[in-house]
């Protein structure tokens, strides 16, 4: 199960909505769920849950660095000077991407629950000309998808052919908009084909503003299970800055509706468990 997160628009939160969406995911659900950036060299995603201190990664909330940096031990138990995605794709056969090989490539977020694909440490302009590249990165996606419930794809607002084709194909493609933007007119101009189901959700949401949810799915007559909203929350967006959006979102969801974040709680429950419904994920 694979659900693409894009926007058309560069200013649409779409690395912070996919972020605390799975971690709020795992947290509800008993469900295993990885995430992964849509592009061969995008950190963005990885800051959203790990620090960095000297250039290298760690623990959120941990001094320590994070083992060594592009160091991964495979399942033969050598060490590589390769890490995450880099490794995996010089596996040759779909057959070598074992469970423990991918999961040993990848950084745990929450333990034996949430996991983590960095990208590769290369420039992207090195990696365009060899075509076997595409065959691979779906090999891994299919190895991504058996090993976990459901695989959360951060696309941004890329426009290459491989996210495009990620989002084309994906199970749920959630759609990522500014409020004010009114871009679901967008979609229902565009000549865009998906083959899976689509979500729209408002990034840096406000229940007062001129266009909430409400009117929005007045205004375009849609359906009130395909429109989401994250709340901005400026203590979250904080803490997401220093790596450590799994922590926070934790904290909301362990407060629930009594907190001071209720709003934001309830707004991230009902769009997060709306999408779980699109894709089948859960009931």
């Amino acid at each position: 199960m694979k659900i693409a997160f894009w926007s058309e628009e560069s200013n649409a939160g779409t690395t912070f909505n996919l972020a605390v969406t799975a971690c709020a995911a795992v947290f509800m659900h008993p469900i295993s769920l990885a995430v992964v950036s849509g592009g061969y060299h995008d950190e963005k995603l990885e800051k959203k849950f790990f620090r960095t201190v000297g250039g290298l990664p760690t623990r959120a909330g941990v001094g320590a660095a994070y083992d060594q940096r592009f160091v991964f031990a495979a399942e033969e138990q050598e060490f590589f000077l390769t890490r995450g995605v880099e490794y995996l794709l010089q596996k040759e056969q779909r057959e070598d991407l074992t469970e423990m090989a991918v999961k040993s490539n990848m950084r745990q977020i929450v333990r034996n629950r949430m996991y983590f694909l960095p990208s590769s440490p290369k420039s992207e302009q090195e990696w365009w000309h060899q075509d076997s590249l595409f065959v691979r990165m779906d090999r891994i996606m299919d190895a991504l998808e058996s090993y976990f419930d459901v695989v959360f794809v951060d696309c941004g607002s890329r426009r290459d052919d491989y996210a495009q084709k990620i989002v084309r194909e994906a199970d749920v493609c959630v759609w990522n908009m500014d409020q004010e933007s009114q871009n679901i007119g967008a979609y229902y101009q565009s000549s865009t084909r998906f083959q899976g189901e689509i979500f729209f959700l408002l990034a840096n949401y406000f229940a007062d503003a001129l266009y909430n949810r409400e009117n929005l799915q007045r205004v375009y007559r849609m359906e009130e299970s395909r429109l989401g909203a994250i709340p901005y929350n400026p203590r979250l967006q904080a803490e997401s800055r220093m790596g450590r959006t799994h922590k926070g979102v934790k904290r909301c969801i362990d407060q629930g509706e009594t907190g001071s974040d209720a709003e934001f709680t309830r707004e991230l429950a009902r769009s997060t468990n709306l999408i779980l419904k699109l894709a089948g994920v859960i009931r």
